[in-house]
């Protein structure tokens, strides 16, 4: 992503002003507004707090944009709709992505990646987004020298042997990983909400068992049995409001500089325990 991009991005995501005074204006005389008024409030219903992005919808609104500008739009309008789904943690991540920042590896549906770092390198990220309904791995590994690796997976319930495959093609990769002092993984897999009959308290449990068998298969053929594996079984309701939905992000610092933590967002856990972060 262009400096001049990152800068619409930054204004595009500030605070919020006051009620844009000239769209009250128009939409109290909308009945006889001309078509490049109709046009302008377009823009500004669309854009109210950013400029650029309601001058490029009123462009278009009246047949005057070119390629370049209806590029520049759309990518406006990429960045409203995380605005208004993510956080900004989440924002700060797509941002650095379309930066390319080598510090932090983007999963995408039907793929995976893995990330390894050494104890004098800095923090690197890996996740993933769009979840829902889909499977999310994480294979995290620590090793003697204090190197780190950690693999991600997203894969629909249809690719599960796709998914178990990547997953060990990703942890051969790394012969540190085998033979690893600790060994973890998280599963982040639809679930739903079941009676527990001793408490009568409800918990969420996953929908698929067999899915959760298989995974857990493909994991220890690799790393072994010693694998501590814990799952996070998610709700696929899509709650009103409620940021970052269907996003899985590994945050893993170098050893000695804090503990490998993942955020859903349902939740959150850590993968490391240090007691006491070095400088």
């Amino acid at each position: 992503m262009s400096e001049d991009f990152n800068k619409l991005f930054r204004e595009f995501d500030g605070p919020q002003r006051p009620e844009n005074a000239r769209q009250k204006e128009l939409q109290s005389r909308y009945e006889n507004l001309s078509e490049e008024e109709k046009a302008e409030l377009m823009g500004l219903n669309v854009f109210p707090d950013n400029p650029r992005g309601a001058e490029l919808r009123k462009k278009e609104a009246l047949g005057l944009i070119g390629n370049e500008e209806k590029e520049e739009l759309r990518r406006l309008y990429q960045l409203k709709t995380r605005q208004e789904k993510n956080s900004p943690d989440i924002q700060k991540l797509w941002e650095r992505v379309e930066g390319n920042d080598p510090n932090v590896a983007q999963v995408e549906m039907s793929n995976g990646k893995s990330v390894e770092v050494s104890p004098t390198q800095a923090e690197k990220v890996i996740w993933t987004f769009g979840l829902g309904g889909c499977y999310g791995s994480v294979v995290f590994t620590e090793h003697e020298d204090g190197t780190r690796d950690c693999v991600l997976t997203h894969y629909p319930p249809t690719e599960l042997s796709d998914n178990m495959a990547k997953l060990g093609d990703l942890i051969n990769t790394s012969e540190k990983m085998k033979a690893a002092k600790t060994k973890k993984a998280v599963l982040a897999l639809p679930g739903e909400w079941i009676q527990n009959p001793e408490t009568k308290k409800y918990e969420m449990r996953t929908k698929n068992q067999q899915a959760v068998d298989a995974l857990t298969i493909a994991i220890q053929a690799k790393l072994g049995a010693g694998v501590e594996i814990k799952l996070e079984p998610y709700s696929e309701m899509i709650s009103a409001g409620e940021k970052d939905q269907g996003t899985l992000v590994v945050y893993i610092p170098p050893s000695g500089k804090g503990d490998v933590r993942y955020q859903t967002w349902y939740g959150a856990g850590k993968l490391t325990e240090e007691s006491e972060s070095k400088e």
